[in-house]
């Protein structure tokens, strides 16, 4: 992911149809627009894309500085297919590669939320915190095998 993916990006995330935000809210609440978060890439924030006919339809991001896995949209339309899935495992790929021992997201603690059951189904732990109107989940790498 680039710069010059983000409109597109920014299209998907405002499309989501559960956990939806506005561009204004993700500005006011969250100091995400356009130009912050080209910076944030520029430094410390890394993407990855899943396109159908070119066409981005669904992204995930984290932050390597502090492990966070900042997002992980899919367009409507192409939900239960298995792209969130793969783009959250490659952004978790990425932090544990980055050398985080654990990783962690918010994600709203409605059991009712699609999200509240996919990241538990994919290992991630509660930890009874909560960042605004998220509760944090941590994942650390499967040392198995």
């Amino acid at each position: 992911m680039t710069p010059s993916d983000l409109p597109a990006v920014f299209s998907v995330r405002l499309s989501t149809i559960e956990n939806a935000i506005t561009m204004k809210e993700l500005e006011d609440d969250y100091g995400i627009t356009l130009d912050s978060l080209a910076k944030a890439m520029s430094s410390h924030v890394s993407g990855r894309l899943c396109e159908d006919s070119e066409i981005v339809v669904g992204f995930s991001m984290g932050d390597r500085l502090d492990g966070e896995v900042q997002v992980v949209a899919v367009l409507p339309e192409y939900e239960g297919n298995g792209i969130g899935k793969s783009l959250l495992a490659k952004v978790q790929n990425w932090l544990f590669s980055e050398g985080h021992e654990e990783i962690w997201l918010g994600s709203n603690p409605d059991p009712t939320i699609r999200a509240y059951g996919f990241y538990r189904k994919l290992g991630w732990q509660a930890t009874g915190r909560m960042k605004g109107y998220d509760e944090i989940m941590v994942l650390r790498p499967n040392k198995e095998g």
